[in-house]
């Protein structure tokens, strides 16, 4: 590749669907322009509950009379999910490199990726990018991205990519799998967590599918397969107790007490395993935010998903469904696990 590199330095402190997006956008003009993606852990490595650097950071927005900010409380996870230093060449390395007058350093001019990004065309949206990158066709530089905070969202030609690199973390980081393998389980994804009533985004409340949205598609499969059903539900709530979308304590084991289905609930669980049965379900059943969208472009198996800000182009097996209960087509869901699922 004739030593050729790009750089990227912007690292919001994010959620996991906003710091995939910025990933995606590097390893894109990488691969669009044959060059090596240099790779620094400080790019997915975001703030959690227990840094004191984050604490310190929340006191002083206080004394200055500021509303302290949540945490995604992510910390090194995404590092460990992917490991993606084992695939990519290290930053730190070309930095030296630069610094020592071997690799020149060339800054990106800035660019935008827009959201909803449905229907996005990557060769108009990289391609003063493209041209940019082109222009300077020697080798030994390095082209880096500075504070330019529009995430790519659409995954179709790096899917692959993100496989890999999470098959290969698995076999130095393994996650065991709870689902009974003679039953038909279904990971159900509810965001909830930071878009409660009084938590730092409830502005977003609209983003929240109301439980009955979800109980519909559960219903629909429950009656379409005579295999045993364990429901997964993963959610974040308050203090470990689950909560609907206004607010108030709910229970799908009491919900679902007098039927013969298995039902485990995972509220405040850890990340990892968490993103890791979504990825692992024989049926997944998603929400509307980042994380369950990067499950559902890598989870392997059927998933029912609500049309949202970004597409699914890409991922096999997923039917997306409107996001308003009333809505919903239960023809249509039989339909696609007839397809893809043994339910008799």
């Amino acid at each position: 590749m004739a030593n050729r590199y790009i750089l990227d330095y912007d690292n919001p402190d994010a959620g996991i669907g906003h710091s995939m997006g910025i990933i995606n956008r590097a390893l894109k003009i990488a691969n669009r322009n044959q060059l090596q993606f240099a790779y620094s852990e400080s790019q997915l490595n975001k703030s959690h509950k227990q840094s004191f650097k984050w604490r310190l950071k929340q006191q002083l927005r206080k004394l200055r009379g500021k509303k302290a900010d949540e945490t995604h409380n992510i910390g090194n996870d995404l590092n460990t999910m992917l490991n993606p230093s084992a695939l990519l060449s290290s930053r730190e390395d070309i930095e030296r490199g630069v610094q020592r007058g071997e690799i020149k350093l060339i800054e990106l001019p800035p660019f935008e990726i827009h959201i909803p990004s449905n229907e996005q065309d990557d060769d108009a949206i990289y391609q003063a990018i493209d041209q940019f990158i082109q222009s300077h066709p020697e080798p030994n530089v390095a082209f880096s991205i500075r504070n330019n905070r529009f995430g790519d969202y659409e995954y179709a030609s790096t899917r692959a990519w993100f496989l890999n690199a999470y098959s290969k973390a698995r076999e130095q980081h393994p996650i065991p799998l709870s689902f009974d393998p003679n039953k038909l389980n279904v990971a159900v994804h509810i965001r909830r967590g930071d878009l409660l009533p009084g938590r730092q985004f409830s502005d977003l409340a609209s983003r929240m599918l109301p439980d009955a949205w979800y109980l519909e598609i559960i219903n629909t499969i429950a009656r379409n397969t005579q295999k045993k059903l364990a429901i997964h539900i993963f959610s974040e709530g308050r203090d470990g107790i689950y909560h609907s979308e206004n607010g108030l304590p709910f229970s799908w084991k009491t919900h679902f007490q007098n039927t013969p289905y298995e039902v485990n609930e995972y509220i405040d669980s850890d990340f990892m395993s968490a993103f890791h049965h979504l990825l692992h379900a024989d049926v997944l059943i998603g929400s509307k935010s980042g994380m369950s969208h990067l499950a559902g472009m890598l989870n392997q198996q059927t998933k029912i998903m609500p049309k949202m800000w970004h597409s699914y182009r890409g991922a096999p097996q997923l039917l997306e469904v409107s996001d308003i209960k009333s809505e919903l087509k239960p023809e249509e869901i039989k339909s696609h696990l007839q397809q893809y699922l043994r339910i008799n």
